[in-house]
Order: C-alpha cells, then structure tokens, then sequence
C-alpha cells in the first residue's frame, strides 16, 4: 500500500469527521433539527450497517447471532431507567416511593457509544488497507460521509443536554482519535473477525434503543413536527444512500 493513501484516507476520515461536528457549533440554535437529523443515522446505522455486518462476522445461526443485539438493547434500557428514572426515598416508605425524579436523558451516554463506533471504523479502514488500494478508497470514501454525521450526532447529544460547548468539541476530538487509535490497531494486530462483528452487534443494540426509544420520542411534540421527522427521515436517507452505493 503506498504511504500516501495510508495517510491520505485517514486524514480524509478525520476532516470528515471534525467538519461533521462543525456544523452544530456553528448552527447551535438549529440543534433540535440537527439532533432529529442524528436520531434518524442513529438507527439506520444499526439496521443498515452495523447489524449486518456483524452477522457477517459470525458464523452460526442469524437469529442467535441477534441475541446480542436485544441484550445490548435490553441492557441499556435497564440501565437507562433505573438509573435516569430511579426510585428515591420519600417519607417512610422506601421500598417502594410513591414518585420519581427525572434526571437528564441517556443521549449524552450516546457520544461515548459513538467514540467506541468510531474505534471500530479505524479497524474497518485498516482492514480495507490491507487489501487493496481500490478497496481502501471505496471504504474511505464510505467512512468519510459516514463520520461527517457522526460528527453531528456526536456534538448534537452533547450540546441538547445544555453542557458546554468546550464538552462537545473534546468529544469531538475524542472521536476522531478513537479512529486514530482504531486504525493503529487495525494494522499492528489481526483482530479475530467473531470479536468485531460481536462488538458491532452490541453497539447496534445500544444505537436501536438510544435512537427508537429515547432521541426520536423526545421529539415527537407538536412544536414542528413535520420538520422534526422529515429532518429525522433526512437522517436515515443518507446511511441509506451511502450504505446503496457502497455495496
């Protein structure tokens, strides 16, 4: 592989990857659309991408294979609800609280999912490189439409839940690190395919309840909610167009 397509893919992928976050830096009073437009990626990553991926990676059954992704799902909405909506003591009786408080919702546990998604792009890349340069361009190209919207969900989560606007972009650059770091790992080791393709499965899990059950229900009121689903369709068009046209 020459040394200019293992440097330029890879920077390719992280410029991607900062300009994606970009945007909502600088739209920051557009971020409910553009957090719409990030819960569409979300779960058309994990039906379109991620899922069959890993089923590719796995021998066996699809449907035991599937497993992992509905106890990926089923965890996280175990630790999404008795953590975001848990119990307190109230009076005398403990045991069981007549009431609940609400806390902040899990989207912002969603930019940490995402910098371990990017981790496994880094090894997607590094594979691709072993291969061919024909091959590495096509996955490169792929990756990099990919990680411009992961990009804008990354710094969409962090700046929905109001934190600070320094928090999102070392997130930001957090993610295209984990790429970094992914990548370097991708070509100093041979990774077993059964351990991505696992990993791939229970990230799908984590994306469907984090998209499905948390990020679009909280859009859904009736303050433009047109625009909130044509923005969230918008999302899932372009994995899917990326996702046509890649394979």
């Amino acid at each position: 592989m020459p040394v200019w397509a293992l440097l330029l893919f890879p920077a390719a992928v992280v410029a991607a990857t900062l300009a994606g976050g970009a945007v909502p830096l600088r739209l920051e009073r557009h971020a409910r659309l553009l957090l719409c437009f990030s819960a569409g990626t979300l779960v058309a990553l994990a039906l379109l991408e991620l899922i069959p991926d890993g089923i590719g990676s796995l021998a066996g059954e699809p449907r035991l294979t599937l497993l992992l992704v509905l106890a990926a799902f089923l965890g996280t909405m175990a630790l999404d609800k008795l953590h975001v909506l848990h119990p307190h003591s109230h009076a005398m009786d403990s045991d069981c609280p007549p009431e609940q408080h609400v806390h902040a919702p899990l989207a912002m546990h969603g930019a940490f999912g995402l910098l371990l998604h990017s981790a496994v792009d880094g090894l997607a890349l590094a594979a691709a490189l072993r291969q061919s340069l024909a091959t590495a361009l096509a996955v490169a190209l792929a990756l990099s439409t990919h990680k411009f919207a992961d990009g804008i969900t990354t710094v969409s989560l962090v700046l929905s839940h109001h934190h600070q606007r320094r928090q999102a972009v070392r997130l930001l650059v957090g993610n295209a690190s984990l790429f970094i770091l992914g990548l370097g790992a991708g070509l100093l080791l041979r990774l077993e395919a059964a351990a991505v393709g696992g990993l791939l499965l229970v990230l799908a899990g984590f994306f469907l309840y984090l998209g499905a059950s948390d990020l679009i229900p909280s859009l859904t009121t009736p303050v433009c909610r047109e625009r909130d689903v044509l923005a969230t369709a918008c999302g899932m068009a372009v994995i899917a167009l990326v996702t046509i046209l890649v394979r």
